[in-house]
């Protein structure tokens, strides 16, 4: 069964709702409950359509705003990073948690400039019955495209989520003429550790590696296994100059910390190959300048970054 945890927040407080109360509202509005019925019907409908999580809200969030109404309908799933808002907010407040067979859904937050009464509620209450089952379908669909595009061990993006936005960040270089530059990080010595600890110390030190370039680089920075000891993280509006800072602040930051492994402690240094993107040139260059930008930090010593 679904779950609400049903609530306004409003200059009155909280109020708590029962939904045997819903029954009791049928009967005394025989008319709006015909209504919401036929709504219901059409959420019904139009929910099944899609599959795709944002088409799914859109829609969704459009409908209930216009069937109550509302200034502003939301929703977010903090585990899955998704959110989704229709109007503008208000200062009165009706917050739903939605669960599904005890799976958290997510929450669906409805504001607008009056309070709401009972009958609004139970009206939301109501029609949110109608997304929870498309919801999760639609949920399920967006894990299953999410992890056909992440790295299991490191669980960064592989190589199809690195072409995938390659392409995005790229059209986006050609419409706002913003810069876009590339890290290419190689693990100095690799194969030391896997034959010195083992290959679980060598997985270990993968995802060490990759943890550590997460909380260097900022949030619309995004990082790809791109194979082996090898990855390669895309930084959007920043020049090369930058792209190198931020690439140093990493190697820094993993020559400096201690890995442990069993009984094993041990320290691990990277080589940083960085390119600017070149529109004309296009994204074959920026690898190829990239990769012999790391190849020289590698022959010139390791544990360093070059720029090309």
């Amino acid at each position: 069964m679904s779950k609400f945890n049903n609530g306004i927040t409003s200059t009155d407080g909280i109020h708590k709702l029962q939904v045997e109360d819903l029954a009791q509202y049928q009967q005394r509005q025989p008319r709006r409950q015909e209504a919401i019925e036929l709504a219901e019907l059409r959420l019904t409908h139009g929910l099944q359509r899609s599959l795709n999580i944002q088409s799914l809200l859109e829609f969704f969030c459009r409908e209930i705003a216009e069937i109550v109404p509302c200034d502003s309908v939301a929703y977010q799933h903090s585990e899955y990073r998704i959110a989704h808002i229709h109007g503008k907010t208000k200062t009165h407040v009706c917050q739903y948690q939605l669960e599904l067979e005890g799976q958290h859904l997510g929450e669906l937050v409805c504001t607008r400039a009056k309070p709401f009464g009972d009958l609004d509620l139970l009206t939301i209450e109501s029609l949110a019955g109608t997304l929870v089952y498309p919801l999760r379908n639609a949920l399920l669909y967006q894990q299953a495209l999410d992890l056909a595009l992440q790295d299991p061990l490191t669980s960064v993006g592989n190589r199809k989520a690195l072409d995938q936005t390659l392409a995005r960040e790229t059209n986006l270089v050609a419409r706002h003429g913003n810069d876009l530059s590339m890290l290419m990080i190689d693990i100095d010595l690799f194969k030391g550790i896997n034959d010195g600890f083992g290959h679980a110390a060598g997985d270990q030190a993968l995802r060490h590696v990759t943890q550590m370039i997460s909380s260097v680089i900022r949030q619309t920075d995004q990082v790809f296994r791109y194979g082996g000891e090898e990855f390669v993280v895309l930084l959007s509006s920043t020049d090369v100059v930058n792209a190198n800072d931020l690439a140093e602040r990493i190697r820094k930051a993993i020559e400096q910390t201690e890995i442990s492994y069993s009984n094993y402690r041990f320290r691990l240094t990277v080589s940083i190959g960085v390119a600017a993107y070149n529109h004309a040139q296009g994204i074959d260059s920026m690898f190829s300048k990239a990769d012999k930008a790391l190849y020289s930090a590698k022959s010139n010593g390791r544990n360093r970054v070059i720029a090309a």
